[in-house]
């Protein structure tokens, strides 16, 4: 990493240091670090043996990649949260940098030597970075066919949803018009129409963003074993859920070619909606405990999908019942 040498400024303890380290961290989920030698880059899931000239007891890990606009937003936020630390700058434009995790934030020790600090005492100059260890497993991410399985698995699911909420859907008809709905209205209701394709469309989409923002798998990739967490393995928030499942339509054209295409050439096995939404299909036991959603969670999320779904789809019964054409 680039180092900067101005003038003198108060070195913080590596205890400091960490303090206020674990707050960036918290704040901005991980750590920006760059490295300005092509010998020494990286890969996904390698083990930093220190982190911005410091060296920590756990294991801080390289998640994602990042950029410099990432490094400048940093290197402000620990000037704001140490101003007596003096400004830092804003790294090196063409250096490769990236997001690291770090383990164990609340109870990390220190087991480092010294940081490396300028002498201006307005300034903070973030410490060159000495390398790191022997990469680990970072998160696999599940190949395309099995996720097909899964989405075909999942549209049997929605078939069956869509068959129990059409009884329903007959049955209100028929205790609303006291026995036996008017015939006009079942001849409407067996054409085909607009308003339900697209019910069901939304429906589908519900379902799946349900299921994988409080749960991370719906019933298909829970049999599969998989589930859909944040790039850093945190569980897979509402706005990521939407942005990938939305991306999906695009991902699908073509009958999963464009799909298939985007995830070959990724280590992660990432369509495009998940390169959009920051997060990763991977196998569950890939994942820490914490991450591994329980059971209860996945009743939940797969109790409101099936509500959600059936929902889209009566209304979209509705409309066609009450379309003139």
């Amino acid at each position: 990493m680039c180092r900067h040498s101005d003038t003198a400024a108060p070195m913080p303890t590596p205890d400091e240091f960490w303090r206020i380290a674990t707050q960036v961290a918290t704040e901005r989920g991980g750590l920006v670090v760059g490295f300005s030698d092509d010998a020494i880059q990286p890969e996904l899931g390698s083990i930093l043996d220190n982190v911005l000239g410091f060296r920590p007891r756990g294991s801080p890990t390289i998640v994602a990649a990042s950029n410099w606009m990432d490094w400048k937003e940093q290197a402000e936020a620990f000037y704001r949260l140490r101003p007596s630390w003096g400004r830092g700058k804003g790294g090196d434009p063409e250096a490769k940098y990236y997001r690291v995790k770090l383990h164990g934030l609340d109870s990390l020790a220190l087991n480092s030597d010294s940081a490396v600090i300028d002498d201006s005492p307005r300034r903070l100059a973030l410490p060159s970075f000495s390398g790191y260890a022997e990469p680990t497993v970072g998160l696999q991410g599940v190949t395309f066919w099995p996720r097909v399985l899964a989405r075909i698995i999942d549209f049997v699911a929605h078939y069956f949803i869509s068959f129990t909420a059409g009884w329903l859907f007959f049955l209100i008809l028929k205790l609303a018009a006291g026995g036996q709905p008017p015939l006009w209205i079942l001849r409407r209701l067996s054409q085909p129409h607009f308003a339900t394709v697209i019910a069901a469309g939304w429906a589908m989409f519900a379902y799946q963003v349900c299921c994988a923002s409080i749960h991370g798998s719906t019933l298909g990739k829970l049999l599969l074993s998989m589930q859909v967490v944040q790039d850093d393995g945190t569980p897979c928030r509402m706005k990521s859920a939407i942005i990938r499942e939305l991306g999906y339509f695009v991902d699908a054209l073509f009958f999963g070619i464009i799909a298939y295409t985007s995830m070959q050439g990724d280590p992660q096995q990432k369509r495009h909606g998940d390169d959009w939404a920051h997060t990763i299909v991977c196998k569950r036991s890939q994942l820490s405990a914490e991450s591994r959603q329980g059971a209860m969670r996945f009743v939940l999320g797969l109790m409101l999908a099936i509500c959600v779904d059936m929902a889209f789809l009566m209304v979209g019964w509705l409309i066609q019942m009450n379309s003139g054409s």
